[in-house]
Protein backbone atom coordinates (compact mmCIF):
# COMPACT_ATOMS: atom_id res chain seq x y z
CA UNK A 1 0.00 0.00 0.00
CA UNK A 2 1.11 3.33 -1.01
CA UNK A 3 1.65 5.91 2.10
CA UNK A 4 0.60 9.10 -0.54
CA UNK A 5 -3.00 9.96 -0.84
CA UNK A 6 -4.93 12.34 -2.18
CA UNK A 7 -7.46 12.37 1.04
CA UNK A 8 -7.45 10.43 3.95
CA UNK A 9 -10.35 10.14 6.23
CA UNK A 10 -9.71 9.19 10.03
CA UNK A 11 -12.92 6.99 10.64
CA UNK A 12 -15.01 4.62 8.61
CA UNK A 13 -18.63 5.81 10.16
CA UNK A 14 -21.42 7.05 8.03
CA UNK A 15 -19.81 10.50 7.59
CA UNK A 16 -16.45 8.80 6.60
CA UNK A 17 -17.43 6.36 4.42
CA UNK A 18 -19.67 9.01 2.64
CA UNK A 19 -16.87 11.18 1.89
CA UNK A 20 -14.97 8.28 0.79
CA UNK A 21 -17.46 7.29 -1.96
CA UNK A 22 -18.03 10.74 -2.68
CA UNK A 23 -14.15 10.99 -3.55
CA UNK A 24 -13.29 7.78 -5.01
CA UNK A 25 -16.29 8.09 -7.66
CA UNK A 26 -13.93 11.56 -8.85
CA UNK A 27 -11.11 9.25 -9.53
CA UNK A 28 -9.03 10.54 -6.68
CA UNK A 29 -6.96 8.10 -4.38
CA UNK A 30 -8.54 8.19 -0.91
CA UNK A 31 -8.26 5.90 2.35
CA UNK A 32 -10.13 5.47 5.03
CA UNK A 33 -8.31 4.80 8.60
CA UNK A 34 -10.81 3.00 11.25
CA UNK A 35 -9.62 2.19 14.46
CA UNK A 36 -12.07 -0.92 14.68
CA UNK A 37 -11.62 -4.26 13.24
CA UNK A 38 -14.85 -4.07 11.06
CA UNK A 39 -16.46 -0.40 10.32
CA UNK A 40 -20.00 0.07 12.73
CA UNK A 41 -18.74 -2.18 15.47
CA UNK A 42 -18.05 0.79 18.33
CA UNK A 43 -21.42 2.78 17.07
CA UNK A 44 -24.53 3.36 19.18
CA UNK A 45 -27.43 4.43 17.06
CA UNK A 46 -31.33 5.16 18.87
CA UNK A 47 -32.50 6.70 15.74
CA UNK A 48 -33.73 5.72 11.90
CA UNK A 49 -32.28 6.95 8.96
CA UNK A 50 -33.58 8.89 5.96
CA UNK A 51 -34.31 7.45 2.61
CA UNK A 52 -33.75 10.94 1.19
CA UNK A 53 -30.02 11.13 2.26
CA UNK A 54 -29.44 7.91 -0.06
CA UNK A 55 -32.01 8.37 -3.01
CA UNK A 56 -29.30 10.33 -4.93
CA UNK A 57 -25.70 9.24 -3.35
CA UNK A 58 -26.66 5.57 -4.31
CA UNK A 59 -28.91 4.95 -7.03
CA UNK A 60 -31.09 1.51 -6.31
CA UNK A 61 -29.54 1.43 -2.76
CA UNK A 62 -32.71 -0.09 -1.43
CA UNK A 63 -32.49 -3.53 -3.16
CA UNK A 64 -29.39 -4.13 -1.96
CA UNK A 65 -28.42 -1.95 1.85
CA UNK A 66 -29.19 -4.12 4.86
CA UNK A 67 -32.68 -2.73 6.20
CA UNK A 68 -34.49 -3.70 9.28
CA UNK A 69 -37.57 -2.04 8.95
CA UNK A 70 -39.71 0.13 7.16
CA UNK A 71 -40.63 2.61 9.79
CA UNK A 72 -44.40 2.90 9.63
CA UNK A 73 -44.50 4.62 13.55
CA UNK A 74 -43.14 7.30 15.34
CA UNK A 75 -43.40 8.18 18.74
CA UNK A 76 -43.15 10.49 21.66
CA UNK A 77 -43.73 8.93 25.07
CA UNK A 78 -43.94 10.61 28.57
CA UNK A 79 -43.08 7.63 31.44
CA UNK A 80 -43.77 8.13 34.84
CA UNK A 81 -44.16 5.85 37.45
CA UNK A 82 -46.88 3.56 36.56
CA UNK A 83 -47.79 5.04 33.32
CA UNK A 84 -46.80 5.91 29.81
CA UNK A 85 -48.33 8.60 27.89
CA UNK A 86 -47.34 8.20 24.10
CA UNK A 87 -48.01 10.82 21.24
CA UNK A 88 -47.68 8.66 18.09
CA UNK A 89 -47.45 8.92 14.22
CA UNK A 90 -48.50 6.11 11.93
CA UNK A 91 -48.68 5.73 8.32
CA UNK A 92 -49.59 2.84 5.77
CA UNK A 93 -46.52 0.45 5.08
CA UNK A 94 -47.89 0.72 1.21
CA UNK A 95 -46.71 3.96 0.41
CA UNK A 96 -44.74 3.92 -2.46
CA UNK A 97 -41.91 6.08 -0.75
CA UNK A 98 -40.18 4.56 1.75
CA UNK A 99 -39.28 7.54 3.79
CA UNK A 100 -37.63 6.01 6.63
CA UNK A 101 -35.52 2.61 7.82
CA UNK A 102 -33.85 1.16 11.34
CA UNK A 103 -30.59 -0.28 10.82
CA UNK A 104 -28.40 -2.75 12.42
CA UNK A 105 -24.93 -0.48 12.36
CA UNK A 106 -22.46 -3.45 12.36
CA UNK A 107 -24.37 -4.43 8.99
CA UNK A 108 -24.88 -1.25 7.71
CA UNK A 109 -21.66 0.38 8.23
CA UNK A 110 -19.99 -2.80 6.72
CA UNK A 111 -21.82 -2.49 3.67
CA UNK A 112 -21.22 1.10 2.99
CA UNK A 113 -17.75 0.44 3.54
CA UNK A 114 -17.54 -2.35 0.70
CA UNK A 115 -19.70 0.49 -1.24
CA UNK A 116 -16.54 2.64 -0.67
CA UNK A 117 -13.89 0.19 -1.55
CA UNK A 118 -15.64 -0.46 -5.20
CA UNK A 119 -15.97 2.61 -5.88
CA UNK A 120 -12.32 2.07 -5.20
CA UNK A 121 -11.53 3.97 -1.75
CA UNK A 122 -8.65 1.92 0.29
CA UNK A 123 -10.34 0.65 3.95
CA UNK A 124 -7.37 0.79 6.74
CA UNK A 125 -9.15 -0.83 9.54
CA UNK A 126 -7.84 -1.86 13.18
CA UNK A 127 -5.73 1.39 13.00
CA UNK A 128 -5.40 4.26 15.48
CA UNK A 129 -4.75 7.25 14.64
CA UNK A 130 -2.58 9.37 16.71
CA UNK A 131 -1.59 12.49 15.51
CA UNK A 132 -1.65 14.83 12.41
CA UNK A 133 1.22 15.91 10.11
CA UNK A 134 1.73 19.46 10.11
CA UNK A 135 4.32 21.17 8.26
CA UNK A 136 4.29 24.83 7.73
CA UNK A 137 0.52 25.78 9.27
CA UNK A 138 -0.99 22.84 6.38
CA UNK A 139 -2.17 19.26 7.63
CA UNK A 140 -0.10 17.13 5.27
CA UNK A 141 -1.29 13.45 6.45
CA UNK A 142 -1.38 11.51 9.43
CA UNK A 143 0.72 9.11 11.80
CA UNK A 144 -0.79 5.76 13.10
CA UNK A 145 0.05 3.67 15.55
CA UNK A 146 1.57 1.19 13.12
CA UNK A 147 6.05 1.49 13.40
CA UNK A 148 5.78 2.88 9.44
CA UNK A 149 2.61 4.20 10.08
CA UNK A 150 3.10 8.07 8.54
CA UNK A 151 0.56 8.41 5.78
CA UNK A 152 0.55 11.46 3.71
CA UNK A 153 -2.14 13.47 2.19
CA UNK A 154 -3.27 16.51 0.70
CA UNK A 155 -6.38 16.78 2.89
CA UNK A 156 -7.68 14.98 5.86
CA UNK A 157 -10.94 14.65 6.83
CA UNK A 158 -11.68 14.10 10.71
CA UNK A 159 -14.86 12.12 10.95
CA UNK A 160 -13.16 10.52 14.17
CA UNK A 161 -16.56 11.24 16.31
CA UNK A 162 -17.46 13.53 19.10
CA UNK A 163 -14.40 14.18 21.09
CA UNK A 164 -12.12 14.11 18.08
CA UNK A 165 -8.35 14.45 18.79
CA UNK A 166 -7.72 15.45 15.75
CA UNK A 167 -9.78 18.45 15.20
CA UNK A 168 -8.40 19.70 18.67
CA UNK A 169 -4.88 19.14 17.38
CA UNK A 170 -5.25 21.04 14.40
CA UNK A 171 -6.49 24.27 16.76
CA UNK A 172 -10.48 23.79 14.82
CA UNK A 173 -11.90 23.58 18.67
CA UNK A 174 -11.26 26.51 20.47
CA UNK A 175 -11.68 24.84 23.57
CA UNK A 176 -11.93 21.30 25.16
CA UNK A 177 -15.50 19.61 24.52
CA UNK A 178 -17.08 20.18 28.08
CA UNK A 179 -19.25 16.98 29.92
CA UNK A 180 -22.30 18.93 29.84
CA UNK A 181 -21.87 19.19 25.71
CA UNK A 182 -21.78 15.46 25.74
CA UNK A 183 -24.05 12.71 25.67
CA UNK A 184 -23.26 9.10 26.66
CA UNK A 185 -25.04 6.30 24.80
CA UNK A 186 -25.75 2.67 26.00
CA UNK A 187 -27.80 0.24 23.95
CA UNK A 188 -29.05 -3.40 23.69
CA UNK A 189 -29.83 -5.35 21.70
CA UNK A 190 -32.16 -8.02 22.40
CA UNK A 191 -33.68 -10.85 20.83
CA UNK A 192 -37.78 -11.94 20.05
CA UNK A 193 -39.39 -13.91 17.50
CA UNK A 194 -40.55 -11.84 14.20
CA UNK A 195 -44.39 -12.79 15.22
CA UNK A 196 -43.67 -11.45 18.94
CA UNK A 197 -42.41 -8.46 17.94
CA UNK A 198 -45.10 -8.01 15.39
CA UNK A 199 -48.05 -8.70 18.00
CA UNK A 200 -46.55 -6.44 19.82
CA UNK A 201 -45.67 -3.27 18.32
CA UNK A 202 -49.26 -3.79 16.25
CA UNK A 203 -47.44 -4.10 12.91
CA UNK A 204 -46.76 -6.30 10.07
CA UNK A 205 -43.75 -7.64 8.51
CA UNK A 206 -41.05 -5.49 7.74
CA UNK A 207 -42.92 -2.36 9.20
CA UNK A 208 -41.26 -0.71 12.12
CA UNK A 209 -41.32 1.42 14.78
CA UNK A 210 -39.15 4.08 16.50
CA UNK A 211 -39.91 5.39 19.56
CA UNK A 212 -38.44 8.67 22.11
CA UNK A 213 -39.02 9.08 25.62
CA UNK A 214 -38.44 11.10 29.21
CA UNK A 215 -39.68 10.85 32.51
CA UNK A 216 -38.29 10.27 36.02
CA UNK A 217 -36.81 6.93 35.10
CA UNK A 218 -34.20 9.73 34.71
CA UNK A 219 -33.70 10.60 38.33
CA UNK A 220 -33.25 14.03 37.34
CA UNK A 221 -30.89 13.54 34.89
CA UNK A 222 -30.87 15.55 31.48
CA UNK A 223 -31.85 12.91 29.00
CA UNK A 224 -33.83 10.40 27.48
CA UNK A 225 -34.67 6.87 25.90
CA UNK A 226 -35.38 4.85 22.48
CA UNK A 227 -37.13 1.99 21.36
CA UNK A 228 -36.86 0.75 18.03
CA UNK A 229 -37.69 -2.35 16.26
CA UNK A 230 -35.15 -4.42 13.86
CA UNK A 231 -36.45 -7.65 11.70
CA UNK A 232 -36.04 -10.09 15.22
CA UNK A 233 -34.68 -7.68 17.52
CA UNK A 234 -35.11 -4.76 19.70
CA UNK A 235 -32.52 -1.60 19.88
CA UNK A 236 -33.15 -0.46 23.67
CA UNK A 237 -31.14 2.29 25.35
CA UNK A 238 -30.78 5.86 26.87
CA UNK A 239 -28.71 9.24 26.16
CA UNK A 240 -27.63 10.95 28.94
CA UNK A 241 -26.03 14.03 29.55
CA UNK A 242 -22.41 13.40 31.54
CA UNK A 243 -22.25 16.55 32.72
CA UNK A 244 -25.88 15.97 34.35
CA UNK A 245 -24.86 12.40 35.29
CA UNK A 246 -21.68 14.18 36.90
CA UNK A 247 -24.03 16.20 39.34
CA UNK A 248 -26.31 13.37 40.85
CA UNK A 249 -25.36 10.20 42.48
CA UNK A 250 -27.18 7.61 39.40
CA UNK A 251 -25.46 6.17 36.44
CA UNK A 252 -25.84 5.60 33.01
CA UNK A 253 -26.53 2.05 33.15
CA UNK A 254 -29.16 2.12 36.33
CA UNK A 255 -30.96 4.70 34.10
CA UNK A 256 -31.50 1.84 31.81
CA UNK A 257 -32.46 -0.12 33.81
CA UNK A 258 -35.63 1.77 35.34
CA UNK A 259 -36.40 2.50 32.09
CA UNK A 260 -36.92 -1.45 31.46
CA UNK A 261 -38.36 -1.99 34.51
CA UNK A 262 -41.38 0.64 34.02
CA UNK A 263 -44.20 -1.81 33.73
CA UNK A 264 -45.54 -0.89 29.86
CA UNK A 265 -41.67 -0.62 28.30
CA UNK A 266 -41.20 -4.54 30.11
CA UNK A 267 -44.22 -5.62 27.99
CA UNK A 268 -42.86 -4.75 24.85
CA UNK A 269 -39.07 -6.72 26.27
CA UNK A 270 -40.56 -9.36 28.38
CA UNK A 271 -38.79 -12.93 27.69
CA UNK A 272 -35.76 -11.24 24.97
CA UNK A 273 -32.45 -12.33 25.45
CA UNK A 274 -29.38 -10.47 25.03
CA UNK A 275 -27.52 -9.91 21.90
CA UNK A 276 -25.46 -7.35 22.44
CA UNK A 277 -23.96 -4.57 25.02
CA UNK A 278 -22.52 -1.08 23.46
CA UNK A 279 -21.74 2.16 24.91
CA UNK A 280 -20.43 5.44 22.97
CA UNK A 281 -20.31 9.34 23.05
CA UNK A 282 -22.47 11.47 21.00
CA UNK A 283 -22.49 15.37 20.64
CA UNK A 284 -25.34 16.67 22.46
CA UNK A 285 -26.24 20.22 22.03
CA UNK A 286 -25.99 21.02 18.48
CA UNK A 287 -24.63 24.36 16.85
CA UNK A 288 -23.38 25.30 19.98
CA UNK A 289 -20.41 22.86 20.34
CA UNK A 290 -19.62 22.73 16.30
CA UNK A 291 -15.93 23.56 15.79
CA UNK A 292 -14.42 25.62 12.88
CA UNK A 293 -14.98 23.23 10.10
CA UNK A 294 -12.25 23.79 7.60
CA UNK A 295 -8.47 24.84 7.87
CA UNK A 296 -5.66 23.84 6.05
CA UNK A 297 -5.37 21.09 4.34
CA UNK A 298 -8.12 19.57 6.75
CA UNK A 299 -11.74 19.53 7.23
CA UNK A 300 -14.24 17.95 9.91
CA UNK A 301 -17.71 16.23 9.29
CA UNK A 302 -20.07 13.95 11.35
CA UNK A 303 -20.22 13.82 15.10
CA UNK A 304 -16.94 15.24 15.21
CA UNK A 305 -18.19 18.56 13.72
CA UNK A 306 -21.10 18.31 16.23
CA UNK A 307 -23.62 18.08 13.82
CA UNK A 308 -26.77 16.61 15.90
CA UNK A 309 -29.81 17.77 16.23
CA UNK A 310 -33.06 16.91 18.80
CA UNK A 311 -35.76 18.73 18.22
CA UNK A 312 -37.72 17.71 21.01
CA UNK A 313 -39.46 14.54 18.58
CA UNK A 314 -36.62 12.88 17.41
CA UNK A 315 -32.72 12.83 17.49
CA UNK A 316 -31.23 12.70 14.10
CA UNK A 317 -27.42 12.30 13.63
CA UNK A 318 -26.51 9.61 11.41
CA UNK A 319 -28.88 11.55 8.60
CA UNK A 320 -26.53 14.45 9.62
CA UNK A 321 -23.45 12.32 9.28
CA UNK A 322 -24.05 11.28 5.76
CA UNK A 323 -24.88 14.53 4.53
CA UNK A 324 -22.04 16.20 5.89
CA UNK A 325 -19.88 13.88 4.61
CA UNK A 326 -21.23 14.12 0.69
CA UNK A 327 -20.52 17.37 0.80
CA UNK A 328 -16.97 17.37 2.43
CA UNK A 329 -15.94 15.28 -0.07
CA UNK A 330 -17.41 17.44 -2.79
CA UNK A 331 -14.70 19.99 -1.35
CA UNK A 332 -12.15 18.14 -0.82
CA UNK A 333 -12.11 17.04 -5.09
CA UNK A 334 -12.85 20.88 -5.82
CA UNK A 335 -9.55 21.84 -4.03
CA UNK A 336 -7.19 18.90 -4.68
CA UNK A 337 -8.57 19.69 -8.75
CA UNK A 338 -7.72 23.64 -8.47
CA UNK A 339 -4.46 22.38 -6.24
CA UNK A 340 -5.13 24.67 -3.65
CA UNK A 341 -5.82 22.97 -0.23
CA UNK A 342 -6.02 26.05 1.60
CA UNK A 343 -8.08 26.92 4.34
CA UNK A 344 -9.73 29.83 2.24
CA UNK A 345 -10.59 26.97 -0.58
CA UNK A 346 -11.62 24.86 1.48
CA UNK A 347 -13.73 27.95 3.32
CA UNK A 348 -17.10 26.57 0.45
CA UNK A 349 -17.48 23.23 2.70
CA UNK A 350 -18.99 25.79 5.51
CA UNK A 351 -21.03 27.48 2.79
CA UNK A 352 -22.46 24.05 1.86
CA UNK A 353 -23.39 22.78 4.98
CA UNK A 354 -25.19 26.77 6.16
CA UNK A 355 -27.49 25.80 2.55
CA UNK A 356 -27.95 22.17 3.31
CA UNK A 357 -30.48 20.23 5.66
CA UNK A 358 -27.88 19.59 8.29
CA UNK A 359 -26.36 23.93 8.72
CA UNK A 360 -30.65 25.16 8.55
CA UNK A 361 -32.20 23.08 10.83
CA UNK A 362 -29.16 23.27 13.53
CA UNK A 363 -29.43 27.20 13.65
CA UNK A 364 -33.37 26.24 13.71
CA UNK A 365 -33.42 24.04 16.70
CA UNK A 366 -29.89 25.89 18.63
CA UNK A 367 -31.63 26.37 21.66
CA UNK A 368 -33.67 23.63 21.73
CA UNK A 369 -31.43 21.50 24.42
CA UNK A 370 -32.10 23.99 26.66
CA UNK A 371 -35.80 22.98 26.89
CA UNK A 372 -35.42 19.53 27.40
CA UNK A 373 -32.44 20.22 30.00
CA UNK A 374 -35.42 21.63 31.86
CA UNK A 375 -35.43 19.28 35.15
CA UNK A 376 -39.41 19.53 34.87
CA UNK A 377 -39.21 17.94 31.66
CA UNK A 378 -38.65 14.58 33.28
CA UNK A 379 -40.02 15.22 36.48
CA UNK A 380 -42.90 16.88 37.34
CA UNK A 381 -44.31 16.48 33.48
CA UNK A 382 -44.54 13.07 33.41
CA UNK A 383 -46.72 13.15 36.47
CA UNK A 384 -48.82 15.91 35.46
CA UNK A 385 -49.69 14.10 31.87
CA UNK A 386 -50.43 10.69 33.89
CA UNK A 387 -53.03 12.66 36.15
CA UNK A 388 -54.71 14.89 33.66
CA UNK A 389 -55.42 11.90 30.81
CA UNK A 390 -57.18 9.77 34.07
CA UNK A 391 -59.08 12.86 34.82
CA UNK A 392 -60.02 13.15 31.29
CA UNK A 393 -60.56 9.59 30.23
CA UNK A 394 -63.00 8.60 32.76
CA UNK A 395 -59.96 6.19 35.04
CA UNK A 396 -61.85 7.61 37.76
CA UNK A 397 -65.48 7.40 39.52
CA UNK A 398 -66.70 10.76 39.78
CA UNK A 399 -67.69 13.73 37.73
CA UNK A 400 -65.72 14.23 34.83
CA UNK A 401 -63.98 17.23 34.87
CA UNK A 402 -62.90 19.96 31.60
CA UNK A 403 -60.34 20.27 30.17
CA UNK A 404 -59.43 23.64 32.29
CA UNK A 405 -60.41 21.79 35.72
CA UNK A 406 -58.15 18.88 34.67
CA UNK A 407 -54.77 21.34 34.38
CA UNK A 408 -55.30 22.99 37.01
CA UNK A 409 -55.97 20.46 39.90
CA UNK A 410 -53.33 18.28 38.23
CA UNK A 411 -50.50 20.85 38.34
CA UNK A 412 -51.83 21.94 41.69
CA UNK A 413 -51.17 18.16 42.86
CA UNK A 414 -47.88 18.16 41.14
CA UNK A 415 -45.92 21.36 42.58
CA UNK A 416 -45.85 23.00 39.29
CA UNK A 417 -46.77 26.03 38.94
CA UNK A 418 -49.80 27.69 36.41
CA UNK A 419 -46.20 30.42 35.61
CA UNK A 420 -44.01 27.63 35.13
CA UNK A 421 -46.61 25.81 32.99
CA UNK A 422 -46.61 29.19 30.77
CA UNK A 423 -43.39 29.49 31.00
CA UNK A 424 -42.19 26.22 30.08
CA UNK A 425 -44.51 25.61 26.93
CA UNK A 426 -43.81 29.51 25.84
CA UNK A 427 -39.85 28.37 25.72
CA UNK A 428 -41.38 25.03 23.70
CA UNK A 429 -42.88 27.36 21.40
CA UNK A 430 -40.22 29.05 20.51
CA UNK A 431 -37.36 26.60 20.42
CA UNK A 432 -38.93 23.67 19.30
Amino acid sequence: MSNKFDVIIVGAGLAGIAAAIEIAREGLNVCIIERAIIPGEKNVTGGVLFSSVLDDFIPGWKNEAPIERWVAKKGLGMVSEKSLSLMQFEVEKELEDKKAFTVNRNAFDSWFAQMAEEAGATLLTNTLVEDLIIEEGFVKGVKTHHSDGYLEADIVICADGVNSLLANKAGLRKRDVLPKEIGLGIKEIVSLPVNTINERFGIRENEGCAYEFVGNFLNGVFGGAFLYTNRDTLSIGVVVNLGSVGDTSTNARSILENFKNQPQIKKLIEGASLVEYSAHLVPEIGLDMVPDLYGNGILVAGDAAGFVVNNGFSIQGMNYAIASGIEAGKTAVEAIRTGDVSTKQLASYKTKIDKSFVGKNLKKYRKTHKVLGNPRMGNQYPAVMEGIAKKLFGFDDEIQPNIAEAVKSTIRGNNVSTWQLMKDGFDVWRYM
